[in-house]
């Protein structure tokens, strides 16, 4: 049975990852969200469900704790260290006949716990309720649901007083404005959105589990993560961006966008919030001048 109140109307508010092995479960959950207006994206186990996180960009996870095999709470952390998931709600679902279940998702970075039997109207509150907070507590970016200026200055400050070896990736595109001008800006917001998935991807494979994704606005992105493999994921998005873009940009009739990677190692040198910015524009400007997509690291400029 789906809930749903007299007057409503399926409106779209958002896009919920449902992962969980029971076929039949799986459809009535997804029933219940998609008869209010959510767009449903499923996923029968845990790989399926980190495969999807890029691709769905979800406003919030809800994973059956028994679906994820016989540690929930890992795969409850496999997804808060990946770049899409460190921020996106997270409800777990449970029986509440194994004892501490519920401890543990919530001590493993659960956002909330549902036992099992539950009404359809309480999963739908509490999601909402975590999406909604979810917006007003980490500012998301929304066409990417990436971290936006608020929780990179946190990011960013959090590494300088940690005092640990890391760096940060000055990412923007190169003739955006003359791609928006020809195609229009929904064809500009899948560049975006190519970036964004290229971003992620790129430190999903060379990053390590800190890493950090966030979204500036516009067409500029950052990375923050140590700086050991900072080069491999730079080179890494402007290869992949470079042969992606030609899926979206079918018409030549501009030339492809382009991606200018700038790297600043944040352990030397001048290592203010402040300064850190400085030092990356700087570098971003010198790999503009120069032609394609490029990776430049500060070191090089010395």
């Amino acid at each position: 049975m789906t809930a749903r109140r007299a007057g409503d109307t399926a409106t779209e508010q958002g896009t919920i990852l449902l992962v969980d092995d029971d076929t039949n479960l799986r459809g009535i959950l997804r029933a219940n969200f998609e008869v209010v207006g959510f767009d449903v994206v499923d996923a029968p186990n845990a790989d399926a469900a980190l495969a999807a996180l890029d691709r769905a960009r979800p406003d919030a996870i809800v994973l059956d704790v028994l679906s994820a095999g016989h540690d929930g709470p890992a795969v409850v952390r496999r997804i808060r260290t990946h770049p899409q998931g460190t921020h996106v709600p997270l409800i777990v679902l449970t029986t509440g006949v194994r004892a501490g279940d519920a401890v543990r998702a919530l001590d493993a970075g659960a956002d909330d716990v549902l036992v099992k039997p539950f009404a359809p109207e309480e999963m739908l509150a509490r999601v909402r309720g975590k999406i909604k907070r979810a917006a007003e507590e980490t500012g998301l970016q929304p066409l990417t649901k990436l971290p936006a200026n608020g929780p990179i200055e946190v990011e960013i400050r959090r590494r300088l007083a940690a005092g640990a070896p890391w760096s940060v990736l000055y990412l923007d595109l190169d003739g955006f404005k003359a791609f928006n001008d020809a195609f229009g800006f929904a064809k500009g917001d899948d560049v975006i959105k190519l970036l964004a998935s290229t971003i992620t991807d790129a430190v999903a494979k060379y990053g390590e589990g800190d890493a950090f994704v966030g979204h500036v606005g516009g067409d500029d992105f950052v990375v923050v993560m140590r700086p050991a493999r900072a080069h491999d994921v730079g080179e890494s998005i402007a290869a992949v961006f470079d042969r992606e873009i030609r899926r979206v940009q079918r018409d030549t009739r501009v030339p492809y966008c382009t991606v200018s990677i700038a790297i600043v190692n944040g352990s030397r040198g001048p290592a203010t919030y402040e300064r850190i910015g400085e030092r990356a524009a700087l570098v971003k400007k010198e790999a503009k001048r120069r032609r394609g997509s490029v990776v430049v690291s500060e070191s090089e400029l010395a």
